[in-house]
């Protein structure tokens, strides 16, 4: 299950990666329009997997972490190579699977890739551990000497709306030296596999520490031995699915949840003026284009403030052409066309009923600008940027109280003098990341991921302290 042979033959889609000598019966299982064998192992098969993985820890951890960082660093520049063949494949056949078009799913590849580059790698460390050689032994604190061991088994649960959400989970395992069980969705059951083959090459001590598979979410007895031996959860899921598994998960495993989320972008009134109008269309059709409003960075909405009915006219033209320009670099698969035009009948019947709702394109376009005036912020489907106008941010608070919980991105367009007050009242809102237009889909590699340091909130710290009697 660990060799390549499928992944470079070009034929069989790679459906697994697990440590030497693991070899399980498969089973022939629909992924959209693709055919993919998968292992179908029993609980005790699973239960001798978590067991070999759980015992595997303490040799990565004598794996100093530059090494790591390096083979992470070699394979994503093997898969930032256009003609590699496994991202050949991956192209071909991703597709077939969650709807995005190749020339999207080429955009995300690299700008994923490139936040799994070492100098990407190196900062994210930095910043989250100040001294990341705390993670190959002891260092000088103020104490004394401190360390930090990453979780003697994680195991990662992931979403299959956004590519390449399991390769970044399984990094995280990494680098903080976990060994990793990674749960691939039925939406995207294909890149971490294949991304996991190519690191093992560039340093194969790292196969035994690392497992790839899919299975059915919810089976109690194949993952009871895993909830039994995991010191660690890392779960990209639907809040029913998190809720689901903690139920049952023991007290003491450590949870890194990022549930449901929603994002927006917030235009204040001084910019609808701009000269630069169409440019800031531009950059925010692609927020809302890339992804195909799958991730929980992807805009919900453009809230707009107190705009008069010319300016949203305006900015409705400079969004659809936008909108043109981004559907001739990036064309919409046909399921992502078929989920807009439901949105537009949608729309369409709402704004017949009486509905305050406003269309600012034509029916026969592949995209669909509204105006919707009413007072919830629902979630949109296909290629669909929804304008809601408010009266300034003291109304968007009131509106975004419920789901003050959930809150995830926004993009800021404002005035230089008036980012740090906006960006203030933003985050007392619930918000979690502010950035600028054309970054939303895309944050940085050293972001707090939903407020939280992912690697730090994974590892434990042990303190070796000095006497408090310097002759002791």
């Amino acid at each position: 299950m660990g060799d390549s042979r499928g992944l470079y033959g070009c034929v069989e889609p790679m459906s697994a990666c697990l440590p030497p000598n693991f070899a399980w019966p498969q089973t022939s299982q629909q992924f959209g329009g693709l055919s993919i064998a998968v292992p179908q192992p029993s609980p005790g098969q699973m239960l001798q997997l978590v067991e070999h993985l759980y015992s595997s820890a303490s040799n990565l951890q004598q794996i100093p972490i530059a090494t790591i960082v390096a083979a992470i660093d070699r394979a994503a520049q093997q898969w930032l190579a256009p003609d590699y063949p496994p991202r050949l494949q991956l192209l071909d056949q991703l597709p077939q699977i969650n709807g995005y078009s190749p020339a999207m799913l080429n955009e995300v590849l690299d700008r994923m890739l490139a936040d799994w580059r070492a100098p990407q790698i190196w900062q994210r460390l930095n910043e989250q551990f100040g001294d990341p050689l705390l993670l190959d032994g002891w260092r000088p604190m103020v104490i004394g000497e401190s360390r930090v061991f990453g979780p003697r088994l994680t195991w990662h649960i992931c979403a299959g709306n956004v590519p390449g959400v399991a390769i970044q989970s399984l990094i995280d395992g990494l680098l903080v030296k976990s060994p990793s069980l990674v749960k691939v969705a039925r939406g995207e059951p294909l890149w971490a596999a294949a991304f996991a083959t190519s690191l093992i090459q560039q340093l194969p001590a790292l196969a035994e520490s690392i497992a790839v598979l899919w299975w059915s979410g919810g089976d109690q007895a194949l993952e009871a031995p895993i909830l039994a031996n995991t010191e660690a959860i890392i779960a990209n899921a639907s809040d029913a699915a998190i809720a689901a598994v903690r139920q049952r998960s023991p007290a003491h495993i450590r949870w890194l949840d990022y549930g449901s989320r929603y994002s927006l972008a917030y235009v204040s009134q001084t910019m609808l003026a701009a000269p630069n109008l169409a440019e800031i269309a531009s950059k925010l059709a692609y927020d809302g284009v890339m992804l195909e409003q799958q991730g929980c960075v992807s805009p919900q909405a453009i809230v707009v403030e107190a705009p008069t009915a010319e300016q949203l006219s305006q900015f409705g033209l400079a969004l659809n052409q936008a909108l043109a320009d981004l559907s001739q670099r990036y064309p919409a698969s046909s399921s992502i066309l078929a989920a807009t035009r439901r949105s537009a009948d949608d729309y369409e019947w709402q704004a017949l009923s009486g509905q305050p709702i406003q269309l600012l394109s034509q029916p026969d376009q592949p995209w669909l600008v509204v105006v919707d005036q009413r007072e919830a912020l629902p979630t949109v489907a296909g290629r669909l940027i929804k304008l809601v106008p408010v009266a300034d941010l003291a109304e968007l608070a009131q509106r975004l109280k419920p789901l003050h919980q959930h809150l995830q991105s926004v993009t800021l367009v404002c005035s230089a003098a008036q980012r740090h007050e906006l960006a203030e009242a933003l985050a007392a809102i619930g918000v979690l990341r502010i950035c600028q237009a054309g970054q939303q889909a895309f944050p940085q590699a050293a972001w707090h991921h939903d407020g939280r340091d992912p690697l730090r909130s994974l590892v434990r710290w042990v303190d070796l302290e000095r006497s408090a009697n310097p002759h002791v």
